[in-house]
Order: structure tokens, then C-alpha cells, then sequence
């Protein structure tokens, strides 16, 4: 069977690209190692571009239904919870969704256009490419051809490593903890949270906002460690570590990594690597965070896999499904990409001396850049 696009991961940015590429007519295989795709997680920071992605694939109904869009951001001192900045957002700012939300979200839409797309218990084997096209080798001896494969295997992708070679990532000093929280476990602090909160302290910082309709509370904890040798998938973590890590935080901090259910916490190290000069390598092409694994001291990795996935629809619309066309989509999206590599790794460096004393509302995410009509 022949595939206009083989697409290999099924996280936000492969669901994203192969709803967007369907829309184009293309006939897509989504391929995923697992058994089953992966619907979990805590929440997401969709921005403005990423919400602009979501409406032109007509997901624009489902994220008002589904997201949490706050009023302001309030900034608070990490000991004394005292109010240091508000910053106010405005509707087009984005939004807070839970990841098993939109993932739903994505799968139903594919679904709707081809019951077959989603391909598990695919593992890639081996990539063959040659004058017409290419073969993808799955573990399970499967092969498919297709015109295009876009990787979208995340962080340690191994599509990244067979093009590029196998670069060794460099620990930042700092790791990451996330968890939910029912809302309802939190009647004593929830009306002093609103519907987004970050407390900051020299190098560590706590942030948390509603999500599923109010009903659950996502946090995100990042802090200095020394304890990880190895970049590795995000793992459970319970939240001892985390409470002992953040024990100088105030009562109400507090009382959100307390009432998170060991379960639902979970931490990873901090890695951080070189921005690639490229993404394709003649008929394969990165996406997402294979391309771009972007360290979270800034929340722009899904917003970045969403504007990938459509500006690679849009390039192949416009070039046809031909190496050109991922040369097309690489060459739009790599200043953007790599500036934020580079802006995310200098974020992690301010945050081991900031003051909260002397804290100042920094840039955020320009909002004039719109994937729907940005150059390709």
C-alpha cells in the first residue's frame, strides 16, 4: 500500500500533522510503538500561534469546550506568597487544556477521516529511500511505502540519530516535576490560586493552573539537582522529592504538592542540545520536538510541534509530496525554532540567579507570528 506521508510518533505534533495532511487529501499512516497511543500526561500551555493552528484544523470548538483561558497570571514570591506581578491575558493569549484532552480531541478528528491512520505497535526498523520514494521497516517485519516519513518521536528520537547522528545531550543542573491535582482536593488554597499562579525563587520556580474545565489543577516545578545522568522519558516520582526540593515555598505551594495523588506526579532531568543546522535528509523530514526538543524553562514545545505540523501541510500543499517541499517546511520553520532553543536554554541560566526582590515581568511569546499565513 502506497502512503502520500508516513508519519512515525503519535504525540501532539504527529496527531497534529497527520489531521492537518488528511485535510490536504493526503493519504497518512500514523505509526506508534506502543501498543496502545499514550493519552495522559498533566496539562499544556497552548499560545496564541498553537490556538490559531488548532482553529484552522476546525479543533477551535473543542478548545473552547475543553480549555481554560485565565483572566491574568499572577507572579508571587516564593516564600511569602506576596503578589509581585499580574500580568493580564487577553482571548487570543492561548490557553491551559489537559494533554489526554486534546490528544482525544486529535484522535477523534483522525478518526473521523480515516479509522485506519493510527498505526500501534509500530516500531521503526529501518528507513530505505530511493528515486520514487521510500520503505519504512516496522519490528513487526511490516513494511509500508510511502512518498514522505516525518518523525515525530520525540526528545531522543531515533529517526533524529539515524540522520544526524547520535549527539549527547547536556545536563542543564536542573529537573522538572509535574503533576494533577482534583480540584477538589484543594479547598483550603483554591481560592487564593486563580486560574494561574507562579511563585519564582532563585533557581526553582512553581507554577500551576486549572484545566478540564476547572476540575483539575496542573502544576510544574523546576529546581536545581544533581541526581540525573541520563536524558530519560519522563518517569513517576511520587512527591516526596518534590516537597523536599520546594520545602522553603509557602503554605499554599505547598498545599498543592501535597494534595497531588502519588500517582499523578512525575519528574525528569533537564537536558539541553545544539540547535541542528538541518531537519531533512532527502525523502525524511523531523517534526516537533525531534527536531527542536526544547528545554521547559520556556512553554512553547507544543505551540512549536503545532505550528510545525501545519506549516509542513501547507509546504507539501504547496510543493507537492516531494523532497522540495520538506525543504520548504524546514527552511520556514528553523530561525523560529532554533531562537527558541537558544531563548529557553538562556531562561534556565537567568533562573539560578534570579531575585524575586527585584523581579520584572519578562517578553512573552510575540503574539503577531501566525502559522496560518506565515511565509512557507
Amino acid at each position: 500500500m502506497q502512503f502520500d506521508v508516513i508519519l512515525v510518533g503519535a504525540g501532539i505534533g504527529g496527531l497534529t500533522a497527520a489531521l492537518a495532511l488528511q485535510q490536504q487529501g493526503l493519504r497518512v499512516a500514523l505509526c506508534e510503538q506502543a501498543n496502545e497511543p499514550f493519552v495522559g500526561g498533566a496539562g499544556l500551555v497552548i499560545g496564541a500561534s498553537g490556538a490559531r493552528v488548532l482553529g484552522q484544523l476546525g479543533l477551535g470548538a473543542a478548545l473552547d469546550d475543553l480549555a481554560v483561558r485565565p483572566a491574568h497570571i499572577a507572579i508571587r514570591h516564593f516564600q511569602t506568597g506576596r503578589l509581585l506581578a499580574e500580568t493580564p491575558t487577553s482571548a487570543g493569549d492561548g490557553c491551559r487544556i489537559g494533554r489526554a484532552d486534546l490528544q482525544r480531541a486529535l484522535i477523534a478528528a483522525i478518526h473521523s477521516n480515516d479509522r485506519d491512520c493510527l498505526r500501534t505497535g509500530h516500531t521503526l526498523a529501518d528507513i530505505g529511500q530511493d528515486g520514487s520514494g521510500l520503505s519504512a521497516l516496522f519490528g513487526d517485519r511490516q513494511m509500508l511505502r510511502g512518498s514522505l516519513l516525518v518523525a515525530c518521536d520525540g526528545q531522543r528520537s531515533a529517526v533524529r540519530t539515524r540522520l544526524f547522528g547520535d549527539e549527547q545531550p547536556r545536563f542543564t543542573g536542573y529537573q522538572v516535576w509535574q503533576g494533577l491535582v482534583p480540584m477538589s482536593h484543594l479547598t483550603a488554597a483554591a481560592p487564593t490560586l486563580g486560574d494561574a499562579t507562579v511563585w519564582i525563587g532563585p533557581g526553582q520556580q512553581l507554577g500551576c493552573g486549572s484545566i478540564c474545565r476547572g476540575t483539575q489543577l496542573a502544576w510544574r516545578a523546576i529546581a536545581r539537582s544533581n541526581r540525573w545522568t541520563d536524558e530519560a522519558w519522563t518517569r513517576p516520582s511520587g512527591v516526596d522529592s518534590v516537597l523536599a526540593a520546594f520545602r522553603s515555598f509557602d503554605a499554599v505551594a505547598r498545599s498543592v504538592l501535597m494534595a497531588t495523588p502519588r500517582e499523578h506526579s512525575q519528574a525528569r532531568g533537564i537536558f539541553a542540545r545544539d540547535p541542528l543546522p538541518a531537519w531533512t535528509q532527502g525523502r525524511v523530514a523531523l517534526l516537533g520536538d525531534a527536531a527542536h526538543p526544547l528545554a521547559p524553562f520556556l512553554e512553547y514545545a507544543s505551540d512549536l510541534a503545532l505550528e510545525d505540523a501545519l506549516i509542513l501541510a501547507r509546504a507539501i500543499a504547496a510543493e507537492g509530496t516531494t523532497p522540495e517541499a520538506l525543504q520548504r517546511y524546514a527552511a520556514a520553520r528553523l530561525p523560529r525554532a532554533t531562537a527558541l532553543m537558544q531563548a529557553a536554554e538562556a531562561q534556565g541560566v537567568r533562573l539560578t540567579t534570579l531575585n524575586p526582590d527585584t523581579y520584572g515581568v519578562s517578553a512573552s511569546e510575540d503574539p503577531a507570528y501566525d502559522p496560518v499565513t506565515a511565509p512557507v
